[in-house]
Order: C-alpha cells, then sequence, then structure tokens
C-alpha cells in the first residue's frame, strides 16, 4: 500500500515534525526508494560539475586539495615512533604511566598547532593486591595465575608491571569449595546442572568466556549461592569476529595462545555512568558518595587464562559434561564434584583517584560554535599497542596532518576538538564525564563524533556508524587510499562486493556520545583475528604480527582524517536524514509485526505512524537540499539548513533519559544491531513505563525546528 504523501509544506511556514493525519503502517517502498535516491545523488543539475556533498561548486577544488594533503601525510615511520612513546610500559588507568601517556599526547599535539591541555577527573579505581588461587585436595597445589613469558617478545616478562588477570571492580574475598565446570554460566548452563540434580551452592565455578555478559554470570553465579567464579577463554576457539578463520597461536600467528586471558570489567549494576559522583561530573573537589553507593555482584570473580583453568580441570571428577559442553582443557571433561577443592584469595585496593583525558581544540573559521568530536581512549589494561594505542596513534596523525594545513593557512570551517579519553576499560570514565561536563553544547550544536579504537589490527576495512553517517563513510572511501595504496573503495569492493557500513554498536567511547548525548557517531578500522586482545601480549612486539610496517595504522589515519576532515570543511556536512528515516520506518515495521502483544505493538505504531512518515517528508527535503547545494554560494542557506538540521536531532535529545533509563538520553540512536534507532520503541511495551515511552517518542516527534527555512532549501 502506498503512502500518502504529506502536502508540501509552504516556505513561510515553520517545519512541523508531526504529521497531522494518520498514514497507514505496513508498507514502505515508495518514500524510502526515493529516500535512497536522493540521498546517495546530487540533482543533475550539479552531475556536470565537480562534486563533494555538502560543498558549493567553488569550494570543491581547494577541498580536494586539502584532502589529497591530508591522505597523503600519515607516516608509517611516525606511527612507529608514537606506539615506542606510549606502549612502552602498561599504563593503566590512574597509574603514574598512564598520566605521562596524556602528557606526550598534549605535548605532541600542542607541537602540532592545537590548543591543548589535560582534564582531570576522579573517579572509583580498584586494583587487585593479593590473587592467590590453591587447590587444597586431593593434592596441595598452586596453581600459576600469570601469563607466561613468550620467546622473542622481552616485554611479556615483566610479571610485576603486567600483574595477573583479574576482572576489575570484583567484590574481595577469601573462599574455599568445591570446584564445578558449568559450560559458558548462561542461565541455560544453569537449567542443565539442575536437572543433572547438581548443586552450584558452595562451589567454585569455573566457566568458558562468551556466550553472555561477564556481570550476568557472575550475579547469576551470586544468585545461586556460589562462593567465586572464573571465565577462561576457550583455548583454539575461532575468534569471535572471524568464525571460519584459523590461526596460529600468537607470537607465531594472530591467535590466542592457551597463556593470554582477557581482562574484563563487572558493569556496576547501577544505571551507566559513575553512580558514586553526586553531581554527575567528577571533577577534581566535588563530592562522591561512597563505595557502597555501587552495586555489584556479591562474588569474587576472575579471568584467569587456559592454562590455569586446565591446572583446576585435571583433577575434576563427577559426572561427563553433556556433548555440547566438551572443551578443549582435556578430553574426558567431568563437572566436578566434592573431590577437587580450591581457595581463592582476591584482596584490592579501593580508592577514588584522578584519570587524566587530553582535549585539543582547533577553532572553526566560519561556525566555531558547531563543532565535530574525534577522539579514542589511551588507558589500557597492560601496554595496550593495538588497544588502545594504534587509535591513538590514528589521532596523533590527524593532529599533525591538520596542524601542517594550518601552518599554510588553513582553517576548518567549524571547531574540531581530539580527546583522548582515560577509563575507558573500565567504564568510559573519560569519555561519560566530559560528555556529561559539555552535554547540552554538544547535543546542540556537535555534528559527529568519530571514534579511533584499535584500528590497526589485521587486513579486514572495517567501518561502523549511526545511519545518517553511512554515505560520508562510501564517500570518503573514493578520496582515501588503502595500506596497499589502492583507493580505499576499490580495496573494499574485492574485500566485501557491496560495502556496507556496519550498525554503531557497543563496546567504546562513541556511546557516550551516541547514546547520551545524541550525537551521529562512526569509526573505521583495519580489523582481523586479534588473538592478543586484553591480555599481556598487547604490546610493542606483537606489531610484527598485527601490523607489519604500520601499513594499517597509516591507512587508518588516512580514513579517520577524511572523515574527520570533511565533517570539520564543509559548510553542510554530509548527514543524510533520510538513511535515518528508512532506519526508523523499518524498525517501526518490525515493531508493528512482532507476535507478541499483538494488540498494543498497533497502538503504538498507529500512534507514531504519522511521527515517522513526517520525518521521512521533512528528511527526503533537507538531503535533497543539501544535493542542490552544490550550485550555492549562499551562506545564509547554508547555515539556515545547518541550523533546521541540527534542530531536528535535537528534537529527539531528552535530559531526563527514556523511562528507566536517565543515561540513555538519545530518542534517536540506539546500541540495538538490528535496531539501530528509536531505543525506546521496546519500552512502549512495558506494563509500567510503557504509556510513558510512548508519550516521549510522540512529543519527540511533535516537536518544531527552532528556525523557519528559506525557500530555496526546501523547494515546493
Amino acid at each position: 500500500m502506498r503512502r500518502r504523501n504529506l502536502k508540501a509544506m509552504q516556505a513561510t511556514q515553520t517545519l512541523r515534525l508531526f504529521a497531522a493525519s494518520a498514514i497507514s503502517i505496513w508498507s514502505c517502498g515508495s518514500i524510502a526508494g526515493a529516500a535512497a535516491h536522493i540521498s546517495a545523488q546530487p540533482s543533475a543539475q550539479s552531475l556536470t560539475m565537480p562534486y563533494i556533498r555538502g560543498f558549493p561548486s567553488a569550494m570543491v577544488p581547494a577541498e580536494a586539495a586539502f584532502e589529497r594533503s591530508v591522505d597523503a601525510f600519515p607516516s608509517a615511520q611516525t606511527a612507529l615512533r608514537d606506539e615506542r612513546a606510549l606502549a612502552s610500559h602498561v599504563h593503566r588507568m590512574g597509574q603514574p604511566a598512564d598520566y605521562r601517556t596524556a602528557v606526550y599526547v598534549r605535548d605532541r599535539l600542542a607541537a602540532s598547532g592545537w590548543d591543548a591541555h589535560i582534564v582531570t577527573y576522579v573517579v572509583p579505581i580498584a586494583w587487585p593486591v593479593k590473587q592467590e588461587l590453591t587447590i587444597v585436595s586431593p593434592l596441595h597445589q598452586s596453581v600459576d595465575l600469570y601469563e607466561p613469558a613468550v620467546h622473542g617478545d622481552s616485554w611479556s616478562y615483566d610479571h610485576a608491571a603486567i600483574g595477573k588477570p583479574y576482572s576489575a571492580y570484583s567484590i574481595d574475598g577469601d573462599v574455599t569449595g568445591p570446584v564445578l565446570y558449568v559450560n559458558y554460566g548462561t542461565a541455560d548452563d544453569f537449567k542443565t546442572l539442575a536437572r543433572m540434580g547438581i548443586r552450584v551452592r558452595g562451589a567454585i565455578l569455573l566457566a568458558r568466556f562468551g556466550r553472555d555478559l561477564t556481570t550476568l554470570k557472575a550475579e547469576r553465579a551470586a544468585s545461586a549461592g556460589a562462593r567465586a567464579m572464573f571465565t577462561y577463554p576457550e583455548p583454539g576457539a575461532p575468534d569471535e569476529h572471524f568464525p571460519k578463520l584459523r590461526a596460529k597461536p600468537y607470537p607465531a600467528g594472530p591467535g590466542r595462545p592457551p597463556g593470554a586471558a582477557i581482562r574484563n570489567t563487572l558493569t556496576f549494576l547501577n544505571e551507566p555512568g559513575d553512580p558514586t559522583a553526586v553531581n554527575g561530573v567528577p571533577l577534581p573537589g566535588t563530592p562522591h558518595k561512597p563505595w557502597s553507593a555501587i552495586k555489584l555482584p556479591q562474588i569474587p570473580f576472575s579471568t584467569i587464562t587456559a592454562s590455569a583453568a586446565r591446572h583446576l580441570a585435571r583433577n575434576l571428577r563427577g559426572p561427563v559434561v553433556p556433548p555440547s559442553w566438551k572443551t578443549n582443557l582435556r578430553s574426558d571433561m567431568r563437572i566436578g564434584g566434592s573431590e577437587e577443592r580450591a581457595r581463592f584469595v582476591l584482596r584490592s585496593r579501593r580508592f577514588f583517584g584522578p584519570i587524566w583525558d587530553v582535549i585539543a581544540v582547533m577553532k572553526g573559521a566560519h561556525a566555531p560554535d558547531e563543532t565535530v568530536v574525534v577522539g579514542g581512549h589511551r588507558d589500557a589494561w597492560t601496554y595496550g599497542a593495538i588497544d588502545p594505542i594504534s587509535g591513538t596513534v590514528d589521532l596523533l596523525q590527524l593532529g599533525d596532518a591538520f596542524g601542517k594545513l594550518r601552518r599554510q593557512g588553513w582553517r576548518p570551517y567549524r571547531t574540531i576538538i581530539v580527546g583522548s579519553w582515560d577509563g575507558e576499560e573500565v567504564g568510559l570514565w573519560g569519555s561519560d564525564a566530559w560528555v556529561r561536563q559539555h552535554e547540552r553544547e554538544l547535543a546542540s550544536k556537535c555534528w559527529a563524533y568519530i571514534n579511533t579504537d584499535e584500528v590497526a589490527v589485521g587486513p579486514r576495512f572495517t567501518a561502523y556508524g549511526t545511519d545518517d553517517l553511512h554515505g560520508l563513510m562510501l564517500s570518503v572511501a573514493k578520496m582515501a587510499r588503502g595500506h596497499d595504496a589502492r583507493p580505499l573503495d576499490e580495496y573494499w569492493t574485492a574485500q566485501d562486493r557491496k560495502p556496507e557500513v556496519l550498525s554503531l554498536g557497543n563496546g567504546s567511547d562513541h556511546e557516550s556520545f551516541a547514546y547520551h548525548a545524541n550525537v551521529a557517531a562512526m569509526g573505521a578500522s583495519y580489523y582481523g583475528i586479534f588473538g592478543t586482545y586484553h591480555s599481556a601480549y598487547d604490546d610493542l612486539a606483537s606489531l610484527k604480527i598485527f601490523d607489519p610496517g604500520m601499513r594499517y595504522a597509516q591507512a587508518a589515519a588516512r580514513a579517520t582524517s577524511l572523515l574527520v576532515l570533511r565533517l570539520a570543511d564543509a559548510p553542510y556536512p554530509d548527514v543524510r536524514l533520510a538513511a535515518l528515516a528508512r532506519a526508523m520506518q523499518h524498525h517501526l515495521n518490525a515493531f508493528a509485526n512482532a507476535r507478541d502483544q499483538e494488540a498494543r505493538r498497533a497502538t503504538v505504531a498507529e500512534a507514531l505512524q504519522p511521527g515517522v512518515s513526517a520525518f521521512q517528508q521533512l528528511a527526503l527535503r533537507i538531503d535533497k537540499a543539501a544535493d542542490d547545494g552544490a550550485t550555492s554560494g549562499n551562506d545564509n542557506l547554508w547555515a539556515a539548513l545547518r541550523a533546521t538540521t541540527l534542530s531536528i536531532r535535537s528534537a529527539f535529545y531528552e535530559p531526563r533519559g527514556v523511562p528507566g533509563d536517565s543515561w540513555q538520553r538519545s530518542l534517536l540512536y540506539s546500541s540495538d544491531d538490528a535496531s539501530p534507532v528509536l531505543p525506546s520503541l521496546d519500552i512502549t511495551l512495558d506494563p509500567k513505563l510503557g504509556d510513558a515511552a510512548l508519550r516521549q517518542l510522540q512529543a519527540a516527534f511533535e516537536r518544531e525546528p527552532h528556525l523557519i527555512v528559506p525557500p530555496a532549501l526546501i523547494g515546493d
């Protein structure tokens, strides 16, 4: 069924996002198809001249020259120099070595002409000071928790600096109990144990890493009465991102060695952010609530190596595991019972301590109050050569390239902010604190955030982002060169046939920007099997395996720098609202057609469809205006278009948060890979929160842009 188009909006009217008439629900083909055509192509008039979306034709030659200069600038030699400066020492959040990395990044950016400074926040920090695992029966044996040194990797020998693997923020304890193997520790696994008549109360549990969130495993184990829990990476298992590929374990290849752990964090059971911060932004001198404000699973929990897990599994008796529970720890794996008992001691130092963000600014010449932010975290579990320093190297290469342009007289159209975040690995502390401190400005004036985190791992080019920035990435790929010096779009097409930008998802600092401050976000990287992830072996020696010659680091810097340059220089940044409109309609259709609570779903979909349809119509007009703008050099028209687009996005920022989650303040961007927009749509089904969530979404669609848009920008 074709949708009825809304009447053309008059040029002197304030644009509304809510359609007055009801429009039928489950068919969106004609509008979505038109949106795809308009957002992907300039008008016929502009096809006859050089074209970069968002730039008047008169600006295109200069912009193309800037982009060629930036693309040629990144250096493999400089990348290696920065890696050596930043990843030669273990630098966990809050340690003196962490502060030294902040000073290095600040000084490097300042030397390139940026206004760079360090911003200090104070957050809850916990470091283990005692970790002991002992088998107490049938024989008394100590279990070595360190990751073994690797021949040829001199950094792996420094056990004192690296420390034993751990799960951040676990509660302390001194517990003894029988050892039980529980497969992955999922809810289904616990049900299987119950059917087998096996009680976990009082036991120390051994589980494989994966299949569920670490915190959920810990909470489930605690609720069942277990005394402690360990997780280990399954030896020889394929990489979760490349399940069909096999690789030799490090140092012979990029695969995970049996001696490597996967350090991780027990996420607070509070809402995201610092639950101890009284006023939201944990600046030095501001009060904190006590540690008791932090809600955690009440069980000592730790990640361990497969080697340590094999030591525990060696003496397990009891029932043979079900076929689907088989593990490479031993061929005849048993669940365990009363025969083997172990003792685990965990003691931690807990305190409120400093972390250090680095912020560098290059002011815009034409729209200095508008911003583009590019950032990545700097703290590491150990040395962090790949995660995260490859991303920090990316930022420094960008800083150098833009500094060179600036010395030649260039100024960005809008302000660029570089952020080197601290505390990402254990809670997004640095980015979350800075975003909260500048939340209103970001929500109203920041066009996009570009994330740089573990960007140089292997040969596969990968991009992820909010739907409105997908087109930008595909466009930039035509200008950037890949690691083999071919045009990136050519390399990407050879790799995937049809290049596709992935959903934004979660797992890095872009969460603070997209889901809290409602800012469009994107990242790009060269990825591959990453077997040293969160282990002692993510060090400088591993670069010869993951990025020989620093070619991926060089190519990643090209892609990141061009994304930021294009966003910072365009009179109208290349955001595509029609792509968001298609995603909205797709999500609403899927929601309406799901098989449970059909009546409620129909009510919600019917209530929201007019707003989604009106958003589609408005998105078509805005995107077409941007495409047709290639012939216009009128700054007033561009300014009005920018203001309207930012106002449209701001309509979906809710400072109180969605019902039940005060941290998720974007009504637009979602971390759900399958449904990356309208994150509170499913909340409308909740018996208690559903009506509030529906009213909130309706109000977002009803809000007006704050400006009247000139006739030339929206047409008839």
